[in-house]
This record gives C-alpha cells, sequence and structure tokens, in this order.
C-alpha cells in the first residue's frame, strides 16, 4: 500500500512559488483553486472577465476619441464634456 500512496503523490507536479511574492502566491492560488473546483465538475465562468475586457475596450475608444478629436480645445470643450 506504502508503494501506491507515494506512487500517487509522485505522479502530480508540486507548483512552486517565492514565498516573498505576493503576486506569484495568488497566481499560484489561483490556479490551485481553478484546478480542485474544475476537477470537481464545474464548468469555468468567463462572463464577467469578458464583460469587464469590453468595458475597458469602450473606455480607450472614448478617451482615444477625445485625445485625437480634430478641433482645439475651446471648439471641442463639449466634446470632452460628453466624453467625460
Amino acid at each position: 500500500m506504502a508503494s501506491s500512496s507515494s506512487k500517487g503523490s509522485s505522479d502530480k507536479n508540486p507548483k512552486k512559488a517565492n514565498l516573498n511574492d505576493q503576486n506569484s502566491m495568488k497566481h499560484l492560488l489561483d490556479e490551485t483553486v481553478t484546478e480542485v473546483v474544475t476537477s470537481k465538475g464545474y464548468a469555468e465562468d468567463f462572463t464577467l472577465s469578458n464583460t469587464r475586457l469590453f468595458i475597458g475596450v469602450i473606455i480607450i475608444a472614448i478617451a482615444l476619441a477625445a485625445q485625437f478629436y480634430p478641433k482645439k480645445f475651446p471648439e471641442n470643450r463639449d466634446f470632452l464634456i460628453a466624453c467625460h
């Protein structure tokens, strides 16, 4: 029995992270939780992440429009207020 339990633990590759790096620890914890939850049969939902990316793209487009509007400041004041 000891050989089967040691074999089971040797099949998994232990993940390594720098204990002094908070980002590394968070990434490792996020990865581990995702693996555990998906292994239980739950599907990963990306709706919130995709929505945040879409909103970010819209905000960037508005900022680019405000930055490169063809008129100079006094004439484009109403446009800048609308973008804000």
